[in-house]
């Protein structure tokens, strides 16, 4: 594309060196229309054909996922009109819902409760606003945070200024595109975290810490927005305004800060600290309140059409009469499956109709349940996924029946609106029967389940699904190699305090010291790893230094032995036990919980004192008895 004014020569030169072909109005490349001056919506035409024709060659939706791709217009470099975005929804809300001689049918839920995730009660597809939004969020970040040769170019048109970035505004000049971009400046800051070099970060507005945002966290404080890190440092913390108990909880910070050779953004959403689209999304997007329902009706055995038949339900998007009235429809109700007939409601049909009261009269009562006990018919549902534990054949066909129920009640009033030939109460049950039959096969059982199984094996017609054992293993405590100590640690965490644990012991399995702390909040991997610190700490202290460490955590010993990346916020911890290991002959290695049971005593012992605790004698009682059961060599039971 040129402009309307270059000379004819300069084009067929240019014509002839490249080979391209002039285009005078609009290109698409990548699946972004290129232009010169305002993005139209009839520029996307193109693209929406495309979605139409895509969309036309599905026949039926299969439950949550997302239907199209969208990141060849979320990742483009222009502004979509809202418009286009808009266009978008409707077509996919339209291949939801189907259409009719043409005419897109009633929307029974809005596109916003549709795009939540399955567990928040929705269909799981991602809101493209949302998408588009979270690819803007990452355009800004490459601008900001890369050191490429296009994010240099970026900082410099745009006269970026890092350090004040809080309070960055795009210049007039700036693309559309980039000041879409700037728009989501605060959530990038919010939302991200710092390893601290030469300190040229904004002081005030910056997430230094990585405890929070000091301008948040002191907001009645008067204070310098441009002020950084560096100059504050440079005259220790010594600011106007500031009390003493405000200069040391700084001074606290900056001592706990994750340092670095040089400043460096963090994603603070991502272990490694890299910014990720599906991190961003999950932040920018609307969370709403869990699904009790979700966990069953979209279990994996459940055929995807009984979930999204259940899921509109719960939604109140089955077309019964009342239904219809209460979207302001003329409509005299009359129910096709009563003699004589009543009015057709939600509850009517589904729990007290002649089609689907014999049905839970004849399934119900095996399980323990009888309809006659509810009134509300949620409360019965309910009651049915909860009858058993999950992961049982009782508590799997607890969920499954009562969607086969529900979908061969709607299928027979279906029939029967119809004029059709109308199917009595034994050729439903069979009907029911037959998905029992079919999907038991396929359950997967991993529970036993209660012994009343076999009544409901007896009403189904069904046999009996063995339960998977998992294979048992003998493990038995062994010594350290001869001259080293076994220091065992642990770590706990619940309802996000964090605490950890350790016992040191000689080779021949007696206890030299052991140790608890509590840390907080915080997760069970910063728990683990500050159990090790402290307990390599300790045997620092009591000059110990051959030490074989066992740890029951996995991921602790793979970040040891460098087999894995340590996430952003356990860098600082791990930079200590770094250290500390240089001076020390470790062996260390993963074993069994089962056999780190001392340890999980401690850390436990932490948690519920809350208190940190040293012991070199007078050990608790049954830390004793726990270390004497593994010098006797007496075996621990695992399963799997």
């Amino acid at each position: 594309m040129m402009h309307s004014k270059t000379p004819t020569s300069l084009v067929q030169s240019i014509e002839f060196i490249t080979g391209f072909h002039r285009k005078t109005s609009v290109m698409t490349y990548l699946g972004a229309p290129i232009c010169d001056g305002r993005i139209k919506v009839l520029y996307f035409d193109e693209m929406l054909t495309k979605i139409r024709k895509k969309l036309a060659g599905g026949k039926t939706y299969h439950g949550p996922s997302r239907p199209l791709q969208y990141g060849h217009l979320s990742d483009a470099a222009v502004s979509v009109p809202i418009t286009v975005l808009q266009n978008i929804n409707r077509l996919i809300a339209k291949f939801f819902w189907g259409s009719h001689d043409g005419k897109p049918k009633r929307n029974w839920v809005s596109w916003k409760a549709i795009c939540r995730p399955v567990w928040e009660g929705g269909m799981g597809i991602r809101n493209i606003d949302a998408v588009v939004t979270s690819f803007r969020l990452k355009g800004l970040w490459n601008g900001v945070v890369n050191n490429s040769i296009w994010a240099s170019f970026i900082r410099g048109k745009y006269s970026i200024d890092i350090i004040n970035l809080a309070g960055y505004v795009p210049p007039r000049t700036a693309s559309k595109f980039w000041k879409e971009c700037t728009k989501l400046i605060s959530v990038l800051v919010e939302n991200s975290a710092w390893e601290v070099g030469h300190g040229n970060i904004n002081f005030w507005l910056e997430n230094w810490s990585n405890a929070g945002i000091l301008a948040e966290m002191l907001p009645g404080t008067l204070h310098s927005t441009s002020i950084s890190l560096r100059e504050v440092i440079e005259v220790d913390f010594n600011i106007p305004g500031l009390t003493d108990a405000s200069t040391l909880h700084m001074h606290n910070l900056y001592e706990s800060r994750l340092s670095a050779g040089s400043d460096k953004r963090l994603w603070a959403w991502t272990s490694n600290g890299i910014f990720s689209v599906k991190s961003a999304f999950e932040k920018i997007r609307e969370v709403s309140p869990l699904c009790p329902f979700a966990r069953f009706y979209w279990a994996n055995f459940v055929p995807k059409k009984l979930s999204v038949f259940f899921w509109r339900a719960i939604n109140k998007a089955i077309p019964v009469d009342v239904r219809i009235q209460n979207c302001a429809i003329s409509l005299a109700s009359g129910c096709v499956c009563c003699v004589p007939r009543s009015i057709e409601s939600f509850d009517h049909l589904f729990l007290h109709v002649n089609i689907a009261a014999p049905l839970w009269d004849y399934f119900a009562p095996p399980f323990g349940i009888h309809r006659e006990d509810y009134l509300d018919f949620w409360d019965f549902i309910w009651a049915w996924f909860n009858v058993s534990p999950g992961g049982s054949q009782m508590g799997s066909l607890a969920t499954f029946i009562p969607l086969a129920i529900m979908w061969e009640t709607w299928w027979e009033r279906n029939h029967r609106i119809h004029n059709d030939h109308p199917s009595g109460i034994i050729s439903i049950r069979y009907k029911v029967l037959n998905w029992i039959q079919d999907i038991n096969p396929s359950l997967k059982v991993s529970r036993q389940s209660p012994s009343s199984i076999r009544n409901v094996l007896h009403t189904c017609r069904i046999t009996l699904t063995s339960v998977r054992r998992k294979p048992i293993k003998i493990l038995r405590w062994s010594q350290p190699p001869p001259g080293y100590f076994i220091l065992n640690t642990d770590g706990s965490a619940s309802y996000s305090s964090a605490a950890g644990g350790g016992v040191v012991r000689d080779y021949h399995g007696k206890i030299v010291t052991a140790f608890h702390r509590f840390y907080g909040s915080g997760t069970s991997n910063l728990a683990e790893s500050r159990a090790l610190l402290d307990g390599l700490g300790l045997c620092m202290q009591l000059e110990i230094r051959r030490i074989a460490v066992r740890v029951d955590s996995s991921l602790v010993a793979s970040w040891f032995h460098y087999k894995y990346d340590v996430p952003w916020a356990l860098r600082r911890w791990w930079h200590k036990i770094r250290e500390l290991a240089q001076g020390l002959d470790l062996v260390v290695g993963h074993v069994y919980r089962e056999l780190n049971a001392p340890a999980d005593f401690m850390a436990a012992m932490g948690l519920s004192s809350r208190s940190d605790c040293n012991f070199m004698s007078n050990f608790p009682s049954p830390l004793v008895g726990l270390a004497r059961l593994d010098r006797m060599g007496i075996p621990y039971i695992r399963l799997g």
